[in-house]
């Protein structure tokens, strides 16, 4: 008989904010009846995991199918000295315990009716973690849209502040790169001034706009709030999003204009001392912080350093990005390490667009 492999429960303790159910596996190559014997035992187990001897999950036995198999007639005497395999469910869902919860709730909700409620086998580098149970799931997404209902932003319906800043811990403490961009409008307020608030709020649905189209799937965007901005991108082709972005809002923000003042290339507002004065037309800077591995501590490094690299990018004229050198990211836009300037304007490449 093969006796039940330590349960996982100080394993999963370990993981704030999951809420896993953690009944002891069954080691692979047990016997059938072994798993009937401990769903017997335990009225309120539904599914138990079955995994190697290095605890990676091979399957899943549910109550359901373990008493479908042992409730007919002689079926203990036919099945009592089979293995487990005869209990196994089809195509078990495994994930690992940082998988999006968006990711989790479509796989689990997606699968056939006879499986519908089987929870799914979360690990960690892995190893069997626990169980995610549909109901739990549920309540997981239900609290994050509660969550993200009172922090986004009521005109873009973008995450806020609160989100932002666990989203780049959250990214940061996976040690996996990403690239963090701070996009802020130039001559907003001016524009603003002069249309009104009405149009100025079409400028700001316009951006989130853009920021969605050139976001994938795995990206995350956040409004931070009035005219600022961040993206959080993969490091692969985060230059390619970024310029495209530039183009765009250069193409879409003009059509914001009156005709005359497009025409101009200007408009004629007052400025913070109450002068008439010429304001260019709107344009976007970008600050790019590339976030290697262990490059920042928390949010708050990387907020300092886009702090930084947004203030050398508004000093540049037109639509612009301002890539931050102190970390390289896989486009190779960083000096190698043996030669990181020192000096603000030199820890940055500028590079006007648009």
């Amino acid at each position: 008989m093969s006796a039940p492999l330590q349960s996982c429960h100080n394993t999963a303790a370990s993981q704030p904010g999951i809420d896993l159910e953690t009944p002891e596996a069954m080691q692979v190559g047990c016997l059938a009846i072994d798993v009937l014997r401990r769903f017997r035992a335990d009225e309120k187990t539904m599914a138990i995991p079955v995994v190697s001897a290095q605890l990676q999950p091979v399957g899943l036995v549910t109550r359901r199918q373990t008493l479908a198999v042992f409730g007919h007639q002689f079926s203990y005497e036919l099945n009592s000295r089979k293995h487990v395999d005869i209990l196994l469910t089809e195509q078990p869902l495994i994930f690992d315990i940082n998988t999006d919860p968006n990711t989790l709730s479509r796989a689990m909700t997606e699968r056939d009716q006879s499986s519908a409620f089987d929870p799914a086998i979360m690990t960690a580098n892995g190893r069997y973690l626990g169980l995610l149970s549909v109901i739990t799931l549920l309540k997981q997404m239900t609290d994050i849209r509660l969550e993200l209902a009172f922090d986004s932003n009521p005109l873009s319906r973008l995450p806020g502040n609160n989100s932002i800043n666990h989203e780049t811990d959250a990214r940061l403490q996976l040690g996996k790169p990403f690239v963090l961009i701070y996009a802020d409008l130039d001559h907003f307020k001016a524009f603003n001034d002069h249309y009104g608030y009405e149009r100025g709020d079409r400028v700001i649905q316009l951006l989130a706009q853009l920021l969605k189209h050139v976001a994938g799937k795995e990206d995350f965007i956040g409004h931070v709030g009035g005219d600022d901005f961040v993206l959080l991108l993969a490091p692969e082709g985060w230059r390619d999003k970024a310029t495209a972005l530039l183009d765009a809002f250069s193409r879409e923000s003009a059509l914001m204009y009156d005709i005359e003042d497009r025409r101009r290339g200007y408009i004629i507002a007052e400025n913070r001392q109450g002068e008439r004065m010429h304001f260019s037309m709107m344009s976007l800077s970008l600050a790019i912080i590339p976030c290697d591995a262990d490059a920042y501590a928390s949010h708050v490094a990387v907020a300092e350093a886009a702090s930084e690299v947004k203030h050398l990018a508004k000093m540049q004229a037109g639509n612009c990005m301002v890539v931050n050198r102190r970390a390289a990211a896989p486009d190779k836009t960083a000096a190698s390490p043996a030669s990181q300037p020192t000096t603000p304007s030199q820890r940055a490449e500028a590079c006007n667009a648009g």
